[in-house]
């Protein structure tokens, strides 16, 4: 992990260190790294979670991203992937009612899954921010609302 890495990870765990009772991330080990100081914080494990795995360029499932469906593949597997990212954080959230969890992914998976519930839940989409933020979603008498973070500050 770099320098810059590392201290991300450092202020992740600083900013979400209160009330977090569940630490998920994607097997890939910058996920890992990025999450396990606020686990240690927080004194829960990291659990690994297949489904926040990376999308993969959005070409899953293939017979779907290929042939006829060519023309509108990205738009397919952006679809896929933001399904399995829900999946995954659907199950998440009914393990931890009230609680707070934390789920890390990857850069393409993200914005496929906040995109889509943004759409499903009529809120708008957070601001975009880059390498090293995070988003905050909150769901409050069943309004969904989506904030931007940045190591820094709200985006």
């Amino acid at each position: 992990m770099s320098e810059e890495g590392a201290r991300q990870a450092d202020v992740l765990a600083e900013v979400f260190k209160e009330g977090v009772d569940a630490v998920h991330s994607s097997p890939a080990l910058r996920c890992r790294q990025s999450v396990a100081p606020l686990a240690a914080v927080a004194g829960v494990p990291v659990v690994i979670d297949e489904r926040l795995r990376e999308a993969r360029g959005f070409a899953e499932p293939a017979a779907w991203t290929e042939g006829v469906f060519a023309p509108v593949g990205p738009s397919l597997g952006g679809a896929w992937a933001a399904g399995r990212v829900m999946g995954a954080l659907v199950e998440i959230a009914a393990g931890h009612d009230g609680g707070h969890a934390v789920a890390c992914s990857h850069g393409d998976a993200i914005p496929a899954t906040l995109a889509y519930l943004s759409a499903a839940h009529d809120c708008p989409l957070p601001s975009i921010v880059g390498r090293g933020g995070w988003y905050r979603l909150r769901v409050e008498r069943g309004r969904l609302t989506m904030t931007g973070m940045r190591p820094s500050g709200p985006a």
